[in-house]
């Protein structure tokens, strides 16, 4: 098998150094972020130890932060004057590719959110889906399906957004035609459908009533040979003539005898079973 190669962001080259936490710009600000959640980061990094960051060498004295803006400001907040840091030459298209590489990597992300910026990576720096999973570490698979969830309805992708909607839930629209998946989005939030229970509304709504009956026909056909094959193995175990009348879910079984030589081999198979309960 023909082995894929990896992708890679150019000038990955990097140099470690320890400089002042005031040289380096950030493109976020700190309200962007709960105050709660910066000053935990902050005590576990008090107790364990400072990260090291990723930044960009802009060429005038000062250095672009690539990554864990939030991480950033909770250092920043444990008075640290100085900040660890690996030290890249990027151009500004490599900077933004690696940013967002890292973002999909290590940033917790709504399903949308990965998708935009996996479309970037793949529409503004030229990138499969194979050179996206194999830079954030997973499947291509788990790639496409993030970003099917970019072609469904705008006001599906909101309610996805708005988190009324999992990602799991949206991905089973995706064959549905536009102008549906909003009704069919509304009706599994109204009924609280699971997974797979948006998955059987689904199928039913795309295949034609015909193919379903024959499933369904099929299905029972296959249960009444599993039916017909028990019957014969109390056939053979007994001895003697067993009947079935029923399905697979309720019915009667009938054993026949004809001596009571028949019922004292029913009961010593009864004495094995109650043995061995």
């Amino acid at each position: 098998m023909k082995k894929t190669k990896k992708r890679k962001i150019a000038a990955m080259e990097f140099t470690r150094r320890t400089m002042p936490i005031s040289l380096i710009d950030v493109s976020s600000t700190e309200d962007s972020f709960e105050k709660k959640e910066l000053k935990n980061r902050a005590a576990y990094f008090l107790l364990n130890g400072e990260p090291e960051f990723a930044v960009n060498d802009t060429g005038n004295g000062r250095y672009a932060l690539l990554a864990a803006d939030r991480d950033f400001y909770a250092l920043k907040a444990t008075g640290a004057k100085e900040i660890k840091v690996r030290v890249y030459a990027f151009t500004d298209k490599h900077a933004e590719a690696f940013t967002i590489v890292e973002k999909l990597k290590n940033e917790r992300l709504g399903a949308m959110e990965e998708g935009y910026l996996m479309k970037r990576l793949i529409s503004d720096h030229s990138f499969t889906q194979d050179d996206v999973a194999a830079l954030i570490g997973r499947s291509r698979p788990a790639v496409a399906n993030i970003l099917r969830l970019l072609t469904l309805d705008a006001q599906v992708v909101g309610l996805i957004e708005s988190g009324r909607l999992s990602a799991g839930h949206a991905r089973t629209l995706v064959k549905v035609p536009k102008e549906k998946q909003l009704a069919f989005a509304e009706e599994a939030i109204r009924r609280d459908f699971s997974v797979r229970e948006m998955e059987r509304a689904v199928k039913a709504f795309l295949t034609p009533p015909e193919i379903l009956q024959k499933e369904k026909e099929a299905k029972a056909a296959a249960k009444s040979e599993e039916l017909k094959a028990f019957v014969e193995r109390m056939r053979s175990v007994f001895g003697t003539k067993v009947s079935l009348i029923g399905n697979a879910k309720k019915g009667r079984l009938y054993i026949d005898y004809y001596s009571s030589e028949d019922l004292y081999r029913f009961e010593e198979l009864l004495d094995v079973i109650e043995n061995n309960r």
